[in-house]
């Protein structure tokens, strides 16, 4: 039965055909209960109706981009601009899963005219993603108990969390690095091509760095001394494709929670991000992932200050979902506000079911310069992952590949990948960063 018919049997048909059996039956008296019932009911809906109508909700955020660990202070004011009092009203606020909030969430108010009340509450964030704050939940009724009406006001708010990354040490020119590498300041990646000098074999280096001949000259082991390569630059590639982190498993550190895979993967990719910037490093990034605010690759700061993307950021405050997959790409560059946007990007990431790695690569390539080292992040290496790596590598592209938390994806494709020349990194719970950034080798 539709809410019209509903409300027409209410207010119509059942006043109507009462009266009929007060006028055939002559029952004044039960005529008069019958007025003041209904003179009851009708000013409960009224109540029921207009409280709620003119009530504004407005909600002040202290801030909309925070890190793990930080408090969000939120303060949401309930103003009644109607020359009638509101004489109760339940207001509650909707939360993020599985965060606490200290302060007052839920209150039961009176309201005068023209008066305002607030809700004042905290919040600490506990884990990396894009949070939404609201819709605030209003119920409202009659003094008699007879009706309820309850409203969601349409106004969202949303706190990005960054993603936790880790400060791999700088070095000046010609400083002795902790592991006994001489280098420039910007050697993370090295060129094979060409050879600047010769040192002593130290372990850990790989069997492609010793020099044969220098060290049957000598007597014992040497190794070569790269230069790196001419234009700094890298591109970060995160494949955030729900098929890709199906296999690899969690991990859960001594004496703390467990880290799902692909968020030590996002973890991985801001640190790398990090010492590329901290290096002054021409760096990119891409990825298949969704922001689920439609704003990819921009921050928070310049959606505000976008009238195309402040309509955007509206339409997600407004509560209306966003359901394209356009990819997160961001054009390699320097600067300091490079790593700023990378960071953001990678805080509200979430994953998807849209286009596969390969195919993003794909359309990605004619975008970078072969000058641009492809760091590849993923928690999965199957055949069409893999036919997409050796077709960059074909290309002339230079590729490392992080394997994150799947063993057996690493030991199947390290063969191939080897014998294409791409470099490939197993990250399980000991991910060393560090020793990759010195040109350390661990398979």
């Amino acid at each position: 039965m539709s809410a019209r018919l509903k409300s027409f049997l209410m207010w119509v048909a059942l006043p109507a055909a009462f009266m009929g059996l007060v006028f055939v039956f002559d029952a004044g008296l039960l005529a008069i209960c019958f007025y003041a019932f209904f003179i009851v009911v009708a000013a409960a809906r009224m109540m029921s109706r207009a409280w709620l109508r003119p009530l504004d909700v407005e909600r002040e955020v202290s801030e909309d981009v925070v890190r793990i660990g930080d408090t969000v202070k939120v303060i949401v004011r309930l103003l009644n601009p109607s020359p009638l009092p509101i004489l109760w009203l339940y207001a509650e606020e909707t939360l993020p899963e599985r965060m606490l909030a200290r302060g007052t969430t839920r209150r039961l108010l009176f309201i005068p005219p023209g008066r305002s009340f607030y809700l004042n509450y905290a919040v600490t964030v506990t884990r990396r993603g894009c949070f939404q704050f609201g819709p605030i939940v209003l119920e409202s009724g009659d003094v008699f108990g007879l009706f309820k009406r309850t409203r969601l006001h349409p106004r969202r708010d949303y706190v990005t969390v960054l993603p936790e990354h880790h400060v791999i040490e700088d070095f000046q020119v010609g400083q002795r690095r902790r592991l006994g590498d001489l280098t420039a300041a910007r050697s993370v990646f090295e060129d094979p091509t060409r050879i600047r000098g010769v040192r002593e074999y130290r372990r850990g280096d790989a069997m492609k760095r010793i020099h044969w001949k220098a060290s049957a000259r000598a007597g014992q082991l040497r190794s070569k001394i790269y230069d790196p390569v001419t234009e700094a630059g890298a591109t970060i590639v995160l494949d955030f494709h729900r098929r890709s982190w199906r296999r690899a498993r969690s991990f859960v550190p001594a004496g703390e929670e467990a880290k799902i895979a692909s968020e030590i993967g996002v973890e991985i990719s801001c640190t790398i991000c990090r010492y590329l910037s901290d290096g002054g490093w021409k760096i990119g990034f891409f990825s298949n992932g969704r922001d689920p605010l439609g704003l990819p690759g921009i921050t928070m700061a310049e959606a505000r200050a976008s009238d195309s993307f402040s309509e955007a950021l509206r339409e997600a405050r407004m509560g209306r979902t966003d359901d394209r997959l356009a990819p997160i790409s961001i054009r390699a560059r320097r600067g300091p506000d490079q790593f700023v946007t990378i960071q953001e990007s990678l805080g509200r990431i979430a994953k998807t079911d849209g286009l596969p790695i390969g195919e993003l690569l794909a359309e990605e390539l004619p975008y970078i310069e072969r000058e641009q080292v492809l760091v590849v992040v993923t928690g999965d290496a199957e055949d069409d992952f893999i036919n997409a790596m050796l077709r960059a590598r074909e290309l002339g592209y230079r590729l490392m590949v992080f394997v994150v938390c799947n063993n057996e994806a690493h030991d199947a494709a390290f063969e191939i990948f080897t014998a294409a020349g791409i470099e490939l990194y197993r990250m399980d719970e000991d991910w060393r960063l560090r020793e990759i950034a010195t040109g350390r080798r661990y398979f």
